[in-house]
């Protein structure tokens, strides 16, 4: 294999097939909208992005930074949100070529925090490398993974990193200094005021309103948030002279100088493991912009994801050198393109030059930086309470047996226990503390660690033969039986019962069967294909001819036709519940395939 292949293959070529539109799309990524349409989505991408740089704030001011120090934190983290975003637009082999935006990543705020507290930031950067090149080399990798990381391991991490958020939230929200509850702190009314206005505004534009008010609920929310903390005084001419103090333009990096990164292991494995939810939550960005761009959407493009995942290792690898929280991409601004109708790939250029310009504009980084600690603790509760309940749907929408209750319900207790029983980590090494301090990591960790234990002996075929009475029944409940012990799709696995009930009953109706049917079922993570082997003769439903109602209505119609109209009817619903469906015959032995993408 020459060099160029060999480059090829690890970083395939930017490639992009014939894009076909929805109806509630108006330009996709290859299109060239006008410029005044083009600059003013590229504008709201810009400031919806610009929301989530409260997460770098809460970061800094966490690990000690101040002042200028913590504005140039959270200037470098813009500067490579934009460099992110405007890569995103552009057609290289580390390039989606798609409308998306890189923000800080909230997934890894508690880690950072947790990393460069315990360790420091040359180690939290060294860690956010080691996730750089996990996110790499996993995107190379990413279907040979599949089996050993499923839905429910990710589940999992996002739960539990919804619930690490709820306590620095709270705190916030409250008014309280959680590290100095002995010496009487109490709850700040005002605080609880701004905090319920800021985190009620949000709740009710995401639950009662549609269109752009609910993409923007985060704005409005935070902008009810600052008049709340206006009138109670929490904000105001103080912290406006500190803006204006501060300079028209300025370099990033000049008061934030970073080290060289440092290699702990401590640091390393923790940001090891949320590379896999991290890693889930991209190609599910990834996936969401490719579907909301094709009309005929049916299946992932792989290619174009992976070169997302390549333009986002680069992001994060550039964080970790940094010394800045890691990037990922912003499903809120997914939105925005889907109610916008705009998703061409120019906005996203347009978007990342405007960004990178903001990096430059310190009044604006520290405008960030003074948000109320009340308004950053509702925006914390907000991001929480979401996270868990997108926990709690991946891991409910696997099908679920006796082994993958006990990887969810014991990781679950694990994690929690050090959430709630904070003594058990009191006498930890320094080494250790940040990983086994940490519910999300004690959470995660057991679940990998018990996912591929109950993984031993596990088999991923399976066959029953159907030679006793209610045959579909048997059949069905053979299905449902798999599908929880390998820990299937509900949806993918309930088609399939649909379809093999079906395709059964046509069978005996047809009688072409000369002897009882063996079912062969076998999943392989991408795919479900379930074989009918049997003695008689093939029946191929893929031929049969569309249903003519109407003819059975005409009088006249003979049993005949009937019985062809009830072939026609099973053969349509086999083939729309199926992926592909396929026959063969050799030997008196004949095969029907059912195959289900997964």
């Amino acid at each position: 294999m020459d060099g160029k292949t060999f480059l090829k293959q690890l970083l395939p070529p930017f490639t992009e097939g014939k894009q076909e539109p929805p109806r509630d799309m108006l330009y996709v990524a290859a299109d060239r909208p006008p410029w005044p349409t083009t600059l003013s989505t590229g504008l709201q991408h810009a400031l919806v992005a610009l929301m989530f740089v409260v997460y770098s704030v809460i970061a800094g001011e966490a690990i000690g930074l101040e002042a200028a120090t913590l504005r140039d934190f959270v200037a470098i983290g813009i500067l490579i949100m934009g460099l992110g975003t405007a890569l995103n637009g552009l057609t290289t082999r580390f390039s989606a070529g798609h409308l998306l935006v890189n923000i800080p990543d909230p997934l890894t705020v508690g880690l950072f925090i947790a990393i460069a507290s315990g360790f420091g930031p040359q180690a939290a950067g060294g860690g956010m490398i080691v996730l750089a090149v996990m996110i790499l080399l996993l995107g190379r990798f990413l279907p040979l993974l599949r089996a050993w990381f499923p839905a429910e391991i990710s589940g999992i991490a996002l739960l539990l990193l919804g619930v690490t958020l709820v306590a620095p939230g709270i705190e916030r929200a409250a008014g309280l200094n959680l590290s100095a509850a002995a010496a009487g702190t109490s709850i700040d009314l005002s605080a609880v005021l701004i905090a319920s206005g800021t985190l009620g505004t949000m709740i009710g534009l995401s639950v009662w309103s549609t269109g752009r008010l609910r993409i923007l609920a985060m704005i409005i929310g935070t902008a009810v948030g600052l008049m709340l903390a206006i009138l109670a005084g929490a904000f105001g001419a103080s912290q406006l002279r500190q803006v204006a103090v501060e300079p028209l333009f300025a370099l990033p990096g000049t008061h934030y100088p970073f080290s060289p990164p440092e290699w702990q292991l401590g640091a390393m494995i923790p940001y090891l493991l949320i590379s896999l939810v991290v890693l889930v939550d991209s190609v599910g960005c990834g996936v969401t912009i490719d579907k909301m761009t094709q009309l005929n959407w049916r299946r992932p493009d792989l290619r174009m994801i992976g070169r997302l995942l390549n333009g986002l290792g680069l992001c994060n690898l550039l964080n970790g050198l940094s010394g800045t929280m890691g990037s990922c991409i912003s499903s809120a601004n997914l939105g925005l393109a889907q109610i916008s109708g705009v998703a061409a790939r120019r906005v996203a250029v347009i978007a990342g030059l405007m960004l990178i310009s903001l990096a430059f504009l310190p009044q604006v980084t520290t405008f960030m930086a003074l948000m109320p600690k009340a308004v950053v603790g509702a925006i914390l509760l907000y991001t929480a309470s979401y996270m868990i309940v997108s926990g709690a749907e991946l891991i409910l929408s696997r099908l679920l047996d006796a082994r993958r209750r006990a990887t969810i319900g014991l990781s679950l207790v694990a994690g929690m226990a050090v959430f709630a029983v904070p003594e058990l980590t009191d006498s930890l090494s320094p080494q250790l503390a940040p990983l086994l301090d940490s519910s999300l990591m004690v959470g995660t960790l057991c679940a990998v660690l018990l996912n591929s234990l109950f993984r031993i002996g596990a088999s991923q075929t399976s066959t029953i033969l159907l030679d006793g009475p209610h045959p579909a029944d048997n059949a069905v409940r053979h299905i449902e039986e798999q599908g929880a012990y390998w820990g299937g799709r509900r949806d993918v696995f309930r088609r399939a019962e649909f379809a093999v009930s079906e395709a059964l009953e046509e069978l005996e109706r047809a009688a072409v069967m000369d002897g009882p049917v063996r079912l062969r079922l076998r999943f392989d993570e991408f795919q479900l294909r379930i074989t009918f082997e049997y003695p008689g003769k093939a029946i191929r439903f893929d031929l049969n001819p569309q249903v003519d109602l109407q003819a059975l209505l005409e009088e006249g119609a003979d049993e005949s036709a009937l019985d062809l109209t009830m072939k026609a009817v099973s053969a349509s619903l086999i083939r729309n519940f199926a992926d592909r469906v396929e026959t063969d015959f050799r030997n008196g032995h004949a095969e029907l395939r059912l195959l289900f993408e997964h």
